[in-house]
């Protein structure tokens, strides 16, 4: 029996009537609205992007999804008691409990929003590759084709970051992917990929956007940052190769990304804007700007607070100290305040995880000397003007150490951190209301169960995590 696709196919009638008046109404009717010119299917992915129309930039990710099942977040037993022991999803992702985190549940926010934009991407493909352009509209045409291949390629990299298997080269071919939809034909059937047909099909898609998009979005305004550029591309493969352990291509295509854009901020120049969000919306370093707006588990993200042991990890004279943290006045915790989302929650695709991912590439390459040239261009930028001397290493698997803990210090709270743990098979442990927890390397728990509620649309055609 056909998968009718319904929940996520009732939020694209929504969006063509109703929401039209965000996307489509400087055309059309809202009332009658459907896309139809190269136009409207600009409007109908600046719409999934945010900003551009409705103020509200950014992919939509799991940075704080993420961040809650890592190790760079944690809830105190008293926020505990007051807000999440009667709450499964809470509980289950504090304890990595399958059993409990999605039970019950009729929609889940980080599962329904990627699909929802995957078929506004398959909308805006299968109609602009109905259109012929002239030679007026060639580049508005490239522009639609290019982020909306961007746009699907992003969603299935985050869904298979929690509900596809860790990359394993000598089991990708069997192990479970994710859900891949790359029509917007509501009758046809859902299945699970294999995890090699899952990371297969989001380098194709990031690939062939590369020949549609323009090389970089240069200019610090919300348009031309938060429509995906080559350069974002670039960093976006090379994001996905890392995943899946092939270094060659993390090392050519972190380098491509380079090549296009590479400017950074000095931490030293922020300092007149104080100690606290002294990093823009927009910022010089940003190549492809996305943002989380949160989810299931989002309303609830003040009563989190930043890891000790994350917090331990930098020294008096790094900036990002103080740029990063600071503790909250009424209760004393950690709380993040520098993000280059300025107070919302940066996911996209910066110079800085460009260096850090080309230097990692290069050390695991056995190439040491290039990758302490990347981490030291990088850090001198960090410290206070002065106090920071460069660091060598002994040896590849040296330098790859140093690389990796520069990693988790540069890019914490950015979503990146589970894909991490995830790829580098770390264990991590957390204390709840007195039991302590742990995820142990390899856990099969590094992959979440599918809800309920999706398995039961399927009428059996999809798999539950195994």
């Amino acid at each position: 029996m056909k998968i009718k696709y319904k929940y996520i196919l009732y939020l694209l009638v929504i969006a063509l009537s109703s929401c039209s008046e965000d996307i489509l109404n400087k055309k059309q009717d809202a009332a009658t609205a459907s896309p139809s010119s190269i136009s409207d299917y600009q409007y109908l992915l600046d719409g999934i992007e945010g900003g551009i129309i409705n103020n509200a930039p950014g992919l939509y990710s799991f940075r704080s999804f993420g961040n809650y099942l890592s190790d760079e977040s944690y809830a105190t037993d008293a926020n505990y008691a007051t807000y999440f022991s009667k709450k499964n999803l809470e509980k289950g992702v504090l304890t990595w409990d399958n059993s409990l985190m999605f039970n019950g549940l009729s929609s889940l926010f980080e599962w329904d929003k990627q699909y929802k934009t995957i078929l506004y991407a398959n909308v805006a493909l299968e109609g602009v590759n109905s259109i012929s352009p002239s030679n007026s509209e060639k580049a508005a045409w490239n522009t639609v084709k290019g982020t909306a291949l961007f746009i699907r390629a992003q969603m299935y990299y985050n869904l298979a970051q929690f509900w596809a298997k860790p990359y394993n080269a000598t089991t990708a071919d069997t192990d479970q992917g994710i859900i891949l939809r790359n029509s917007s034909d509501p009758d046809e059937v859902s299945t699970r990929s294999t995890v090699k047909q899952t990371y297969t099909q989001i380098i194709s898609d990031f690939k062939e956007s590369l020949k549609y998009l323009s090389n970089t979005s240069s200019a610090n305004t919300q348009i031309s940052k938060v429509r995906p550029s080559k350069a974002g591309a670039y960093g976006a493969l090379a994001r996905t190769y890392l995943a899946t352990g092939d270094y060659n291509n993390v090392l050519a295509y972190s380098d491509s990304t380079l090549q296009l854009y590479s400017t950074l901020l000095d931490y030293n120049d922020l300092l007149d804007y104080g100690y606290i969000y002294a990093l823009d919306n927009f910022n010089a370093e940003t190549i492809h700007y996305s943002m989380d707006q949160g989810g299931a588990i989002g309303s609830d993200g003040g009563v989190w607070t930043v890891s000790d042991g994350l917090y331990s990890l930098y020294d008096s004279n790094d900036l990002r100290k103080s740029m990063f943290f600071m503790k909250n006045r009424r209760t004393g915790l950690l709380v993040w305040v520098g993000d280059y989302a300025a107070f919302s929650a940066f996911t996209g695709i910066a110079v800085d995880e460009m260096y850090l991912t080309r230097a990692e590439a290069n050390a695991r390459l056995g190439n040491t000397d290039a990758a302490m040239a990347d981490l030291n261009t990088l850090l001198v930028k960090r410290y206070i003007t002065g106090t920071f001397v460069n660091l060598t290493a002994s040896s590849p698997a040296d330098a790859l150490n140093q690389v990796l803990l520069e990693r988790r210090k540069e890019l914490a709270n950015r979503g990146l951190r589970w894909t991490d743990i995830r790829r580098l098979n770390i264990p991590i442990s957390r204390t709840v209301n007195g039991t302590t927890y742990t995820l142990s390397a390899g856990d099969s728990r590094y992959t979440l169960q599918i809800p309920a509620y999706v398995i039961s649309a399927s009428n059996g055609s999809i798999e539950q995590t195994k």
